[in-house]
């Protein structure tokens, strides 16, 4: 990722999907691997639903930047068998297609909410849990 000083975000999630599916065909550590490294680039972008509306600064495209700092709510952290498990989302689709109700949600670049899962110790992240898309990233302590 020595290119990243020269590149700037640029959301879209088609190569993402692209290679959940291709994982979902052939479970290898090679296909596993593709995700990962999507999720750490400068495309993948994922939508964690909040407690309340998210607004910010710098609106470009549709997107805005959060102030270094900002506090996030985020509702979809649960505690499972004594880990915390994290729901994420590929879409709006695919949030409403979990949701029972309309939920404020803040769409983040991938790596960033991975780094965000590592900082609070959350020990998996759900990609669009139940649907056609689904993946799930864990990590061991």
């Amino acid at each position: 990722m020595s290119k990243q000083e020269n590149t700037t975000f640029q959301p879209n999630n088609t190569n993402l999907l692209a290679k959940i599916k291709s994982f979902q065909n052939n479970q290898s550590q090679e296909t596993f691997m593709a995700v990962l490294e999507e999720l750490q680039g400068d495309n993948a972008f994922l939508l964690v639903p909040t407690s309340s509306p998210v607004t910010g600064e710098n609106p470009e495209k549709g997107w805005t930047t959060l102030e270094k700092g900002a506090q996030l709510s985020f509702t979809s952290v649960f505690e499972v068998e004594g880990k915390l498990v994290m729901g994420v989302f590929t879409s709006q689709a695919t949030l409403m297609n979990w949701a029972s109700e309309t939920k404020p949600f803040v769409t983040l670049p991938a790596k960033e909410v991975l780094e965000i899962a590592v900082e609070n110790k959350v020990s998996q992240i759900i990609i669009d849990s139940n649907q056609e898309s689904m993946f799930v990233l864990g990590r061991t302590v």
